[in-house]
């Protein structure tokens, strides 16, 4: 017996499954493009809608054009504190005010408040001498007074019926006070896509247990949730599913009962308890395997059910990435907007990138402020450890087909990570 044979008795080996020539062939594999392209020709989803209450409203895509209920202000008002006045009081220069009483002579004017139709004219409050009892003693204006200044008209703020947003706009902090205004508590707006996440692993634990020997966490899940969820889809996670063909398959049809589109993470590469791409080439009625796109070459998309379904690699990074440029794809397309970008930097390279032109090659950066007012970046890569790849990086970069890499020092054009909103 060789002395290998004799180190590997009584030990776990690794084995990996005979595939047939369309398995992870990269001969077959399509770029990004073509993948998304060829997924969204074959999903042919029915929009829905549901009506919210306007505290629910943020960031949601209004299914049909809004316009204002009320009329702002409903008298006038006044655009300054001050005091009200009339204007003929002042037409011979300044009157005295000496003995002026409030309500009869003038009257109070508050910010957006109304006030008695006899006045016309509003001074702001610093040009108003007031004694220590709060009574009007004297009036400087700092500019020549004008009839009718500093009043807001009837219907300057907002007018009944008066467009404010357009069908398939998403809705924003501040138009959340416009639309409060406008007297709109609740609205119609296109339903979230429902994606059922699937982890797959028997070495999987939930997160919060402690591992032992040959178990590892369950971490893609929640990446996945605070991603999907600022791009307005609502993520439900199943249970972790065991590396069994039957189990599989139970929760895959579970999720598809109810899901409008269904990730599995896991098992799609060539290890021996690699089911899933199997599962989904066996149920599709379009299936492809193997993406030009590293990390997270043997990522799988199919359309089951006339769902799309999509089995994410395991690794964090390859995970990310296939939402990245696929799911975020599937999202904008359900929302009928064009797919967010992020906002990009120039940045020097630290250190040189070295690729394969034959593949898009995504790296994480860690940005930092250079001397000059611009940004240095380094790549972070499979060299540098998990904490520090995934706990530094800010940024990213996608080389692209046909390019061999950057130099040290080369400028290239850097995305910051999580800038991107879903909005049409």
């Amino acid at each position: 017996m060789h002395k290998w044979q004799k180190l590997l008795q009584g030990h776990k080996v690794a084995k990996y499954k005979t595939k047939n020539e369309a398995y992870l062939n990269a001969d077959k594999f399509a770029s990004r493009e073509e993948t998304v392209a060829r997924l969204l020709q074959r999903w042919h989803h029915v929009p829905c809608f549901e009506t919210v209450a306007l505290e629910q409203a943020l960031g949601r895509f209004v299914a049909e054009d809004l316009s204002s209920h009320n009329t702002l202000p409903v008298c006038r008002s006044s655009q300054r504190d001050g005091i009200a006045v009339r204007y003929a009081d002042f037409m011979n220069g300044l009157p005295d005010v000496t003995n002026w009483r409030e309500d009869i002579d003038y009257a109070t004017a508050d910010m957006g408040d109304d006030f008695d139709d006899d006045f016309d004219t509003v001074i702001q409050i610093e040009d108003a001498v007031i004694d220590i009892q709060g009574k009007l003693i004297g009036i400087n204006p700092k500019k020549e007074l004008q009839q009718g200044q500093l009043i807001n008209h009837i219907g300057a703020t907002l007018k009944e019926n008066e467009p404010l947003l357009l069908k398939g706009q998403s809705v924003n902090p501040c138009q959340l006070n416009l639309l409060a205004a406008a007297g709109i508590g609740q609205l119609k707006v296109t339903s979230r896509p429902k994606i059922y996440y699937i982890p797959t692993g028997s070495e999987l634990i939930p997160r919060g247990q402690i591992p032992m020997r040959g178990q590892n966490i369950e971490s893609n899940g929640i990446m996945i949730q605070s991603v999907l969820t600022g791009w307005q889809a609502d993520l439900f996670e199943l249970p972790i599913i065991k590396d069994a063909p039957a189990e599989l398959e139970k929760a895959l049809d579970q999720a598809l009962d109810k899901a409008d589109i269904v990730l599995i993470n896991g098992g799609s590469s060539m290890g021996c308890e690699d089911f899933v791409s199997e599962l989904l080439s066996r149920k599709a009625s379009w299936y492809q395997h193997g993406v030009r796109s590293i990390p997270g070459i043997p990522v799988a998309v199919s359309i089951i059910s006339g769902k799309p379904v999509i089995n994410l690699p395991g690794p964090p990074f390859a995970a990310f990435c296939a939402i990245d440029w696929c799911v975020k794809a599937l999202i904008a397309h359900w929302y009928g907007c064009a797919v967010p970008l992020r906002r990009r930097v120039r940045a020097k390279l630290s250190k040189s990138i070295n690729k394969s032109p034959q593949f898009e090659f995504y790296v994480r950066l860690k940005l930092d402020p250079d001397e000059n007012g611009g940004y240095i970046a380094k790549p972070l890569t499979g060299d540098n450890r998990f904490a520090v790849a995934l706990g530094s990086a800010n940024a990213l970069i996608v080389l692209p087909f046909g390019n061999s890499g950057y130099a040290e020092s080369e400028s290239i054009e850097a995305e910051l990570l999580f800038t991107e909103q879903m909005r049409c």
